[in-house]
């Protein structure tokens, strides 16, 4: 994993955006991607009359934000993501959205009543009954702000998916830096899943985020997966993620502890999957009978 970011050198990159005119720069190239501005077209979108000093702050957007090619401007990737920061509204209002309690099926281990809700920018599912937590992560605002309250579930189990399948592949779910998966079992790591064996922790060698998912929703994207659920006639994109028990709740024995391996039974509409994992949550064996 890469050393985290100095204190310093985030000192330094916030502070390049602590001024309204280089914001007013960037929002004006936001509006223009994918085209770039020239320095004349630029200023005078941005209306200021003083040359001197939109050429300053300008100056100091570039390269970081903003990039210089053959007289024009346009946002760097770093740049586009400042401001979609900003439209997301992750950064200004994820106090101002919340949704209490919506329905949000069955609970995988009481058969109880399952409700969802938003706040503070996070989303959970928790069961009314039981009490356990089912799920919990952050969505941006901006996802929930516009919906029918009804709805949030589906929105949750959507971007759950979204994520899950981001970093099974590889992805931080915040920088898109690489991420390094390992099955907690055995180690230091305290396990946030509900069954121990199944935690996988994702750790993203840039920035360090960690996020904890269950084994059965790291393999939900591996082709013997995905066709057995097909054949089931379960649509991934039209069901509650948390509500897969078979697949979130398999059966799951130690193969070895050195090397590190896990053996998951999936049973399903008569059929059986059996998955061999090794320490990375990569299916390494199947066999479906």
């Amino acid at each position: 994993m890469s050393p985290r970011v100095p204190a310093a050198e985030l000192d330094s990159v916030f502070g390049l955006l602590a001024n309204e005119l280089r914001i007013e720069i960037l929002r004006t190239l936001w509006a223009q991607h994918p085209e770039s501005l020239s320095f004349s077209d630029l200023r005078s979108s941005v209306d200021i009359r003083d040359s001197g000093k939109f050429n300053y702050h300008l100056d100091v957007l570039v390269p970081k934000f903003v990039r210089k090619s053959d007289g024009e401007y346009l946002l760097t990737h770093a740049g586009r993501q400042v401001i979609g920061a900003a439209v997301s509204r992750t950064l200004t209002d994820a106090d101002d959205v919340t949704v209490e309690d919506v329905p949000a099926g069955e609970c995988m281990f009481c058969s109880g009543s399952l409700m969802a809700r938003y706040e503070n920018g996070v989303a959970t599912v928790d069961c009314a009954a039981c009490d356990d937590l089912i799920t919990r992560m952050p969505i941006p605002p901006n996802t929930v702000a516009n919906i029918d309250a009804e709805a949030l579930p589906e929105v949750f189990s959507k971007h759950l998916l979204t994520v899950t399948h981001q970093l099974s592949r590889g992805f931080c779910k915040l920088c898109y830096g690489q991420v390094d998966a390992s099955l907690t079992v055995f180690s230091s790591v305290e396990s946030v899943t509900h069954c121990s064996p199944l935690d996988v922790q994702f750790e993203c060698r840039e920035c360090g985020d960690q996020t904890h998912l269950n084994a059965g929703g790291v393999v939900m994207d591996h082709p013997a997966v995905t066709s057995l659920l097909f054949d089931a006639g379960i649509d991934l994109r039209r069901v509650y993620i948390w509500e897969l028990t078979s697949l979130l709740d398999p059966e799951v024995t130690t193969v070895s502890e050195d090397p590190l391996q896990l053996h998951l039974t999936i049973h399903l509409n008569g059929e059986t999957l059996d998955l061999t994992l090794d320490d990375t949550a990569t299916v390494i064996a199947y066999d479906r009978r």
